[in-house]
């Protein structure tokens, strides 16, 4: 199971009077208008839609702000894409000991993220590797998701995929606190290191796939978390 993961809370700063509530007229948001605009092919466009689909609580809580954000995942512009998982992971923010939104909007968002498939997981961990997206939004919608823990470990034992985004999918199964994937990190930490052993042995060996080597630390200081949940 994961690790319970630390949260945030908010409280008002001491000493400070309480601003005074100016009322003023507040734009009516056409929602599907804001999700046209939000899957526009421009960018600068579709920046402008998800300002508008998240303005406001009500436009935040539509179904059709909820499927926007998550079918777009996978969003080609990396930094527009790390303010959609922002958006995604703040449905579960917990403010006071309260969750921020209620069960059956918190729902509606579980329900898309139980659809997500590698695809969607590959877009997550190229926002960790780039580093551009806060962790704890990223470990917001992992944790979510039912079947990331064998999806994770897959990718991580790809030989096809990029070497950093294969350390990126062993980090954050470390992060996460998957240990179901114990077994088979561990397997992969073997493998390697008996290859290493036997290339030390015998220098002359020709070494098959040397950049897997690199793997190693990440391997190893993602056993330990693991070790530290079990």
């Amino acid at each position: 199971m994961p690790r319970p993961r630390s949260r945030v809370h908010y409280s008002s700063a001491a000493g400070l009077a309480p601003a005074r509530v100016v009322s003023r007229a507040v734009p009516r948001v056409d929602p599907w208008t804001a999700g046209e605009m939000f899957i526009s092919p421009h960018s600068e466009e579709r920046r402008r839609g998800l300002a508008l689909l998240c303005g406001t609580e009500v436009t935040r809580s539509s179904p059709l702000t909820i499927h926007l954000l998550a079918s777009r995942i996978d969003e080609p512009d990396l930094a527009l894409r790390a303010q959609i998982v922002t958006a995604l992971a703040d449905y579960f923010e917990i403010r006071e000991r309260e969750y921020r939104y209620p069960p059956e909007v918190r729902g509606l968002v579980a329900g898309q993220l139980r659809r997500f498939e590698r695809p969607q997981l590959v877009a997550l961990l190229e926002l960790y590797e780039a580093g551009i997206a806060r962790a704890q939004c990223l470990l917001r919608l992992a944790e979510r998701i039912p079947n990331a823990s064998s999806l994770l470990t897959r990718i991580a034992g790809d030989r096809a995929q990029p070497l950093a985004l294969r350390q990126a999918a062993i980090e954050l199964i470390g992060l996460v606190g998957f240990t179901d994937a114990c077994p088979v990190l561990e397997g992969l930490r073997l493998r390697l290191e008996g290859r290493r052993a036997g290339q030390l042995t015998m220098l002359f060996a020709p070494s098959d796939w040397p950049e897997d080597q690199a793997l190693l630390p990440a391997l190893r200081q993602t056993l330990g978390l693991l070790a530290e949940d079990e």
